[in-house]
């Protein structure tokens, strides 16, 4: 009997150990917090804003204003917006993008199509400001 017990305890342990490394999703208000202001450091797939896998930087400016290097070195330019849950950011160089979610596990961010929900990106780092000096 005390087996079946000690099996019992030890899948429930499993369970929750496993349930709790599951992908928690940011909340707009978390979303602001870990942008706005910050420069963020990516490894994105082919579902990125610029099309092309790679390592870029996106500068997130408090004013609402972002900036994005292409793995080719180019620059994108735009507006972003938290609504809902999702960070909307209307690129002038590649409009219609849509909306991205974030899922955090642990210190890894992954970084979602709202729409297709196929990854577009996975968040290296983040650091406070203009840390590239990214320009338009």
């Amino acid at each position: 009997m005390n087996i079946r017990v000690g099996a019992v305890i030890a899948v429930f342990g499993v369970v929750g150990f496993i349930g709790s490394a599951h992908a928690a999703e940011l909340t707009g208000a978390e979303i602001k917090t870990f942008l706005s202001g910050k420069t963020a450091y990516l490894q994105t797939t082919a579902a990125s804003a610029s099309g092309v896998a790679g390592s870029v930087v996106i500068y997130w400016a408090e004013d609402g204003t972002a900036l994005y290097k292409t793995p080719s070195g180019s620059m994108l330019h735009g507006k972003w917006q938290v609504k809902g849950n999702t960070n909307c950011t209307e690129w002038k160089e590649r409009p219609g993008t849509g909306c991205v979610r974030y899922d955090k596990t642990g210190d890894s961010v992954t970084v979602l199509d709202d729409a297709s929900g196929k990854v577009r990106a996975k968040i290296i780092k983040t650091t406070q400001g203009n840390v590239e000096k990214l320009v338009p």
